[in-house]
């Protein structure tokens, strides 16, 4: 069965595509898929590993990207109604299309601790609040698909915000769809310690890793 084009948008200097097949929904950016349904375990690990790294009961937890919501429904499942939740999406599109057709399915009920904005995560990481644990689901990984502006969140400026928006003994969580020394080495430069865990599968072009930054050694002792 072909997927089947719901809606489509120019925003934010990338062609957005919504696409939906036997009640599964993709997002393709500048016609590369972005996003799928079918896919989608590493963005449910990185919720529940986002919920494991909180270190404080009351955790105040900051996403950055929304997608198709997999990685909030994981952490929502797993922290339950403690502390709070934000996500920052950048697309207006992406937020219309997750609220009209991808929530019933994959996070029906909305616990009263999330709180989902249209923001550039950017600006929350320089508004000078201290999150336990955030989260980077952004575009790509640290090389940019869909907007070039988002390359920022990854350079020594990036990190450097990044790391003053931590608890002391925060940790930072980024999906990527690849392996990237490089980055690794700048974040190791901006201070923090590094680690990162793949997710292979039975296709190579889906392999996905998590990588996990901590203001501190100490901070990711639970990510195995």
């Amino acid at each position: 069965m072909p997927w089947t084009l719901l809606e489509s948008v120019t925003e934010n200097d990338a062609r957005l595509e919504l696409y939906s097949r036997d009640g599964i929904f993709m997002i393709r950016a500048n016609g590369l898929e972005l996003m799928s349904g079918f896919c989608h375990d590493s963005e449910m690990a990185l919720g529940q590993l986002a919920a494991q790294l909180a270190p404080a009961r009351e955790p105040r937890i900051l996403i950055g990207g929304l997608g198709l919501g997999y990685t909030v429904a994981a952490l929502t499942d797993a922290l339950g109604t403690a502390g709070t939740i934000t996500v920052a999406e950048l697309s207006g599109a992406v937020i219309a299309w997750f609220q009209r057709y991808v929530k019933p399915s994959v996070l029906p009920m909305v616990a009263g601790n999330l709180t989902i904005i249209r923001a550039d995560i950017a600006e929350l990481l320089s508004a000078g609040h201290a999150y336990d644990v955030i989260v980077l689901d952004v575009d790509n990984g640290p090389e940019p698909l869909v907007r070039a502006g988002n390359a920022a969140l990854y350079s020594q400026a990036g990190l450097a915000a990044l790391r003053a928006a931590l608890a002391a003994d925060g940790v930072a969580l980024l999906w990527s769809g690849f392996e990237s020394e490089d980055f690794a080495a700048r974040a190791r430069a901006a201070g923090f310690a590094v680690a990162c865990k793949p997710f292979s599968r039975a296709r190579p072009d889906l392999a996905h890793y998590i990588y996990a930054l901590g203001r501190s050694r100490a901070a990711l002792r639970h990510f195995a």
